[in-house]
């Protein structure tokens, strides 16, 4: 803690590595999330499923 208080260098990697960490997640995510929905697309449902959420 201390050295991030007087050391500004030292503070600005740290938020750097923060924001690429952040933007790392999202791209992850955003990822993750498109081949899900890709897999969604890709079901076909053949008749009615008893039970199902419509």
């Amino acid at each position: 803690m201390h050295q991030a208080e007087e050391n500004p260098r030292f503070r600005r990697a740290m938020y750097l590595m923060l924001l690429l960490l952040l933007i790392g997640y999202i791209g992850f995510k955003a990822w993750h999330l498109s081949m899900a929905f890709e897999a969604w697309e890709g079901q076909a449902i053949v008749g009615a499923v008893p039970g199902a959420v419509k």
